[in-house]
Protein backbone atom coordinates (compact mmCIF):
# COMPACT_ATOMS: atom_id res chain seq x y z
CA UNK A 1 0.00 0.00 0.00
CA UNK A 2 1.40 3.10 -1.02
CA UNK A 3 2.25 6.33 1.36
CA UNK A 4 -0.86 9.44 0.57
CA UNK A 5 1.10 12.63 0.18
CA UNK A 6 -0.52 15.62 2.77
CA UNK A 7 -2.19 16.79 -0.40
CA UNK A 8 -3.94 13.59 -1.58
CA UNK A 9 -5.36 12.65 1.79
CA UNK A 10 -6.46 15.88 1.82
CA UNK A 11 -8.83 15.23 -1.20
CA UNK A 12 -9.53 12.16 0.28
CA UNK A 13 -10.89 13.17 2.83
CA UNK A 14 -13.01 16.31 1.32
CA UNK A 15 -14.45 13.69 -1.32
CA UNK A 16 -15.64 11.38 1.79
CA UNK A 17 -16.88 14.29 3.84
CA UNK A 18 -19.22 15.45 0.54
CA UNK A 19 -20.06 11.89 -0.17
CA UNK A 20 -21.53 11.61 3.42
CA UNK A 21 -23.39 14.99 3.43
CA UNK A 22 -24.57 13.56 -0.14
CA UNK A 23 -26.53 10.62 1.69
CA UNK A 24 -28.93 12.79 3.21
CA UNK A 25 -30.06 14.29 0.01
CA UNK A 26 -31.71 10.70 -1.17
CA UNK A 27 -31.05 8.80 2.06
CA UNK A 28 -29.16 6.09 0.24
CA UNK A 29 -28.56 3.50 3.23
CA UNK A 30 -25.87 1.35 0.42
CA UNK A 31 -24.20 5.02 -0.06
CA UNK A 32 -23.13 5.48 3.50
CA UNK A 33 -22.17 1.70 3.79
CA UNK A 34 -19.76 2.07 1.33
CA UNK A 35 -17.74 5.19 3.39
CA UNK A 36 -18.23 3.78 7.14
CA UNK A 37 -15.62 1.76 8.96
CA UNK A 38 -17.13 -1.52 10.84
CA UNK A 39 -16.84 0.29 14.34
CA UNK A 40 -18.68 3.56 12.79
CA UNK A 41 -20.05 5.34 15.29
CA UNK A 42 -22.08 8.41 15.32
CA UNK A 43 -23.19 10.90 18.18
CA UNK A 44 -25.43 13.51 18.82
CA UNK A 45 -25.15 16.88 20.30
CA UNK A 46 -25.91 19.28 22.21
CA UNK A 47 -27.35 17.26 25.63
CA UNK A 48 -29.83 19.80 26.04
CA UNK A 49 -31.67 17.73 23.30
CA UNK A 50 -31.67 14.46 25.05
CA UNK A 51 -29.97 12.70 21.72
CA UNK A 52 -29.71 8.65 21.46
CA UNK A 53 -26.70 6.63 22.86
CA UNK A 54 -24.17 6.64 20.34
CA UNK A 55 -25.17 4.89 17.44
CA UNK A 56 -23.68 2.27 15.62
CA UNK A 57 -23.31 1.54 11.89
CA UNK A 58 -26.36 -0.40 11.91
CA UNK A 59 -28.60 1.82 13.98
CA UNK A 60 -27.35 5.23 11.85
CA UNK A 61 -28.95 3.02 8.81
CA UNK A 62 -31.66 2.31 10.32
CA UNK A 63 -31.93 6.02 10.89
CA UNK A 64 -32.06 6.99 7.65
CA UNK A 65 -34.74 4.07 6.87
CA UNK A 66 -36.57 6.07 9.63
CA UNK A 67 -36.31 9.89 8.01
CA UNK A 68 -36.94 7.94 4.29
CA UNK A 69 -40.42 7.02 5.84
CA UNK A 70 -41.85 10.92 6.02
CA UNK A 71 -39.18 12.62 4.19
CA UNK A 72 -38.49 12.46 0.22
CA UNK A 73 -34.72 14.15 0.80
CA UNK A 74 -32.86 16.14 3.60
CA UNK A 75 -30.47 17.37 1.26
CA UNK A 76 -27.47 18.56 3.37
CA UNK A 77 -25.33 21.52 2.09
CA UNK A 78 -21.85 22.28 3.28
CA UNK A 79 -20.92 25.69 4.14
CA UNK A 80 -17.69 24.96 4.94
CA UNK A 81 -15.39 22.25 5.43
CA UNK A 82 -11.55 22.14 7.41
CA UNK A 83 -10.26 19.47 6.84
CA UNK A 84 -7.07 18.31 8.89
CA UNK A 85 -4.80 15.38 7.94
CA UNK A 86 -2.84 14.98 10.85
CA UNK A 87 -6.04 14.17 12.85
CA UNK A 88 -7.78 12.34 10.08
CA UNK A 89 -10.53 14.38 10.14
CA UNK A 90 -12.66 17.16 8.90
CA UNK A 91 -14.91 19.87 10.14
CA UNK A 92 -18.10 20.56 8.77
CA UNK A 93 -20.66 23.29 8.53
CA UNK A 94 -23.35 22.78 6.80
CA UNK A 95 -27.31 23.53 6.64
CA UNK A 96 -30.08 21.89 5.28
CA UNK A 97 -33.83 21.37 4.13
CA UNK A 98 -36.44 18.85 4.46
CA UNK A 99 -38.73 17.66 1.76
CA UNK A 100 -41.54 15.64 3.41
CA UNK A 101 -43.17 13.59 1.38
CA UNK A 102 -46.69 15.74 0.44
CA UNK A 103 -49.24 12.79 1.55
CA UNK A 104 -48.23 13.08 4.56
CA UNK A 105 -48.51 17.01 5.36
CA UNK A 106 -51.29 17.77 7.19
CA UNK A 107 -51.36 21.25 6.03
CA UNK A 108 -50.65 22.99 2.15
CA UNK A 109 -48.62 25.59 4.00
CA UNK A 110 -45.29 24.56 2.25
CA UNK A 111 -43.34 27.61 4.05
CA UNK A 112 -45.27 25.98 7.43
CA UNK A 113 -43.31 22.55 6.57
CA UNK A 114 -39.80 23.94 5.26
CA UNK A 115 -37.06 23.21 7.50
CA UNK A 116 -34.04 24.80 7.30
CA UNK A 117 -31.15 23.75 9.91
CA UNK A 118 -27.64 24.75 10.75
CA UNK A 119 -25.17 21.73 11.90
CA UNK A 120 -21.52 20.97 12.62
CA UNK A 121 -19.80 17.76 11.83
CA UNK A 122 -16.68 16.27 13.10
CA UNK A 123 -15.98 13.21 11.01
CA UNK A 124 -13.05 11.15 11.78
CA UNK A 125 -11.75 9.23 9.14
CA UNK A 126 -9.41 6.30 8.60
CA UNK A 127 -5.97 6.17 7.66
CA UNK A 128 -6.96 6.50 4.01
CA UNK A 129 -9.53 9.30 4.42
CA UNK A 130 -12.00 7.14 2.56
CA UNK A 131 -14.33 5.63 5.31
CA UNK A 132 -15.62 7.26 8.32
CA UNK A 133 -15.00 6.48 11.98
CA UNK A 134 -16.65 8.81 14.12
CA UNK A 135 -19.10 11.34 13.11
CA UNK A 136 -20.48 13.95 16.57
CA UNK A 137 -22.90 16.15 14.75
CA UNK A 138 -23.74 19.68 16.60
CA UNK A 139 -27.66 20.14 15.53
CA UNK A 140 -29.30 23.10 15.35
CA UNK A 141 -31.24 23.12 19.19
CA UNK A 142 -33.90 26.17 18.60
CA UNK A 143 -34.75 24.71 15.13
CA UNK A 144 -33.93 20.38 15.97
CA UNK A 145 -37.05 21.33 18.39
CA UNK A 146 -39.93 22.90 15.80
CA UNK A 147 -38.33 19.89 13.27
CA UNK A 148 -39.25 17.15 15.88
CA UNK A 149 -43.14 19.07 15.72
CA UNK A 150 -43.01 18.91 11.66
CA UNK A 151 -41.88 15.30 11.65
CA UNK A 152 -44.58 14.27 14.71
CA UNK A 153 -47.55 15.11 12.78
CA UNK A 154 -46.13 13.66 9.77
CA UNK A 155 -45.81 10.52 11.53
CA UNK A 156 -49.17 10.71 12.26
CA UNK A 157 -50.77 11.67 8.89
CA UNK A 158 -48.43 8.82 7.39
CA UNK A 159 -50.47 6.35 10.02
CA UNK A 160 -54.06 7.99 8.90
CA UNK A 161 -53.27 7.38 5.19
CA UNK A 162 -51.82 4.18 5.97
CA UNK A 163 -54.44 2.97 7.99
CA UNK A 164 -52.21 1.89 10.83
CA UNK A 165 -50.91 2.98 14.30
CA UNK A 166 -48.70 6.12 14.88
CA UNK A 167 -46.60 4.69 17.62
CA UNK A 168 -44.56 6.60 19.41
CA UNK A 169 -42.50 9.20 17.23
CA UNK A 170 -38.75 10.17 17.40
CA UNK A 171 -36.70 12.36 15.67
CA UNK A 172 -33.93 9.94 16.59
CA UNK A 173 -34.53 6.28 15.76
CA UNK A 174 -33.86 3.72 18.59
Amino acid sequence: MSTLTESELTQKMLATASKYLEVFAALDTSVIASIQTEDYLQEFAPASLNPPAPRTREHFTAHLRHLGGILQSFPVRAKKMWPNPSLRQVVVWAESETVFHEEFKDSEDEEEWRYRGEYVFFLDMDERGEKIRRVLEFVDSKGTERLRGLMARAWKKKAKVEGTEAGEFTLFAK
